[in-house]
């Protein structure tokens, strides 16, 4: 007895220990998300359903990895959150949400103001059927960024929709019955690949309104490609539109394709293609500054392209670089020259403008005169506008070789002041030249001091410029200074000399005429310089022809006369030639006594 109730005590603790396990087992964490029509808990958060899909309530993020949500078992979306965060959706692989009948692809508390952003490399196909059912709907914002490729079709319903829209270098073809994109803003950057579709009449490819307080209804496009087709503008703002960069290309089947209610700001090379049935524009200001717009209007009416009240206005700083048009007849027809005031006259317009700057020349050394710039062969005064890019420069001055070159012109400023370092016209050197070519003409053993001229000559400086012509003209001076002040040196009067003393040794009694040798010494001319030298030579040559040819007188013919006369110096007979001397002075003043005796006795 003792034993059974021994076993039965211990059944009971048994049980009783049992009991607390199973009565306080923890319930699984539900989360606010549901996928597949299926709520996600903590036990199937790591799997569930079809490929890998996970999910992290701490980053609050969905991973899909390969996933194929296609139930539609459940009236109701793909992806459902009502979080209090957003909701981090990450792609990998292929995936797809399919609503055959009804249900719509994502629905991030539409009613609470969460987001949703998505990410990944990976692959979404949103397929929903279902009426008035959107792709993705958020009642705060959508971001699609990091490459992930995402592939909306609403066929009843939008494509997405939230209080904003922000695709950040991914790619997005969005398609809805009503709009590709509804909401208050929509930004696209970086490089991100939209094309925006609404398949039913009367609607916007991207309708982008104002919310109730009046903000938003900014579409911001930037350096993207955007294409976006409806009946109604592909792209409608309520609010301002800016095109930075990229390529946007809007086709409406019934109207412009472009319209904002408020400004237009089209820039940074910006290429925007647009085919309507009316003129695309706007109520604001249609701003352009650097962009390529073609602006097309495919009714048969002659409706023009751009709307009248909504005229291109080109920024400063920029300017048109090619504008032509094509009016109703098919003809083309060149805008350039007449400024954007004509292009909401023609069917198709299409202009391109550029960047320019106003590039200012500083020619050096100061103080040219008659300087002219030349760009492109124009003459340049002041300041130019140029675009960015390589231009051929011409530049003149007085005094000055002529300048060639390029100059390359971009946005840094510092290429907006172009410096042009002319180079003087060498000097002069003709009367240089002229003045040593005249020295070196000279035979400087010709003159007594040589020295002068030659330091003048050693002292000229060539590769003298045009403005230092006043110190090679000095220098020319100088060597013809140097030149006038050479003195001969004295001609050699030595053969003269001695033709003279040759002379005065000859006893002209001997001579029959002695006037020759006489004049000839007398014709002699001296302080002659050696460059008369030969004049020189001919006085004495002059006198030893005078000389040779001197005749002597005839000997004397008496009786027992000697044949040889007296000469210079010869002492024979001396003494009978005194006693002649003598008896004939006698005889002189014998008879002037005479002559004087007669006069008196008369």
């Amino acid at each position: 007895m003792k034993k059974k109730l021994f076993a039965i005590l211990f059944s009971i603790v048994m049980v009783a220990g049992l009991l607390p396990a199973t009565a306080l087992a923890a319930e699984p964490t539900v989360y606010d998300i549901w996928v597949d029509g299926v709520q996600v808990t903590s036990e199937n958060k790591d799997n569930l359903c079809s490929g890998t899909v996970s999910y992290d309530p701490t980053t609050h993020t969905l991973s899909l990895n390969n996933a194929t949500l296609d139930s539609d078992t459940m009236s109701d979306y793909g992806i459902k959150t009502t979080i209090p965060s957003t909701l981090k959706i990450r792609l990998t692989g292929t995936n797809s949400i399919t609503r055959t009948y009804t249900g719509g692809g994502m629905a991030i508390a539409p009613n609470s103001g969460n987001s949703v952003e998505i990410t990944g490399d990976g692959t979404l196909m949103i397929n929903v059927n279902g009426n008035t059912y959107d792709g993705i709907s958020a009642g705060a914002d959508v971001k699609i960024s990091d490459k992930a490729k995402v592939t909306i079709n609403a066929e009843g319903g939008l494509g997405i929709v939230g209080r904003s829209v922000e695709i950040d270098g991914a790619k997005v073809d969005s398609t809805g019955l009503y709009a590709g994109i509804d909401a208050h803003r929509l930004k696209i950057v970086n490089g991100a690949d939209v094309t925006l579709k609404a398949t039913q009449d009367g609607r916007n490819g991207a309708y982008i309104w104002k919310d109730q307080e009046g903000n938003g209804g900014d579409i911001e496009l930037a350096a993207s490609k955007v294409k976006a087709t409806s009946y109604y503008p592909g792209l409608y703002a309520a609010g301002d539109l800016t095109v930075n960069g990229g390529e946007v290309n809007c086709t409406s089947t019934a109207d412009g394709a472009i319209w904002a209610k408020g400004n237009i700001l089209i820039k940074g090379g910006a290429k925007v293609t647009t085919d309507g049935k009316f003129p695309m524009g706007g109520n604001g200001t249609f701003t352009v500054e650097e962009a390529e717009i073609d602006a097309k209007n495919t009714n048969e009416n002659n409706i023009p392209a751009i709307f009248d009240e909504c005229v291109p206005v080109i920024a400063d700083g920029y300017h048109l670089n090619y504008a032509k048009a094509v009016d109703s007849e098919g003809t083309e027809i060149d805008l350039l020259s007449s400024g954007t005031q004509y292009f909401a006259l023609y069917k198709n317009v299409h202009f391109i403008t550029k960047a320019v700057y106003p590039v200012s020349f500083v020619v050096t050394p100061d103080g040219l005169t008659n300087v002219v710039v030349k760009v492109n062969g124009q003459e340049v005064t002041g300041s130019v506008s140029l675009e960015a890019g390589t231009y051929p420069v011409e530049v003149t001055a007085d005094n000055c070789k002529a300048y060639t070159g390029n100059i390359t012109i971009t946005a840094d400023a510092a290429t907006h002041t172009q410096t042009v370092a002319m180079t003087y016209l060498p000097a002069d050197y003709t009367k240089v030249d002229e003045a040593i070519a005249k020295a070196n003409a000279l035979n400087k053993d010709n003159y007594k001091d040589f020295t002068a001229v030659e330091a003048a000559v050693k002292a000229v400086v060539r590769d003298k410029n045009i403005t230092e012509q006043s110190e090679v003209d000095a220098m020319a001076k100088a060597i013809e200074d140097a030149i006038a002040a050479l003195q001969y040196k004295g001609a050699d009067y030595t053969k003269v000399d001695a033709a003279i003393a040759k002379a005065n040794a000859l006893n002209k009694n001997n001579y029959k005429d002695f006037s020759g040798v006489e004049a000839a010494v007398k014709a002699v001319v001296r302080g002659k310089n050696i460059t008369e030298q030969s004049e020189v030579d001919k006085m004495a040559k002059d006198i030893e022809d005078a000389i040779a040819a001197l005749e002597k007188k005839p000997a004397s013919t008496k009786a027992g006369a000697s044949d040889k006369g007296p000469r210079t110096g010869d002492t024979s007979n001396l003494a009978l030639w005194f006693a002649l001397l003598f008896v004939s002075g006698g005889a002189v003043i014998g008879t002037t006594a005479v002559s004087r005796k007669k006069k008196h006795n008369k």
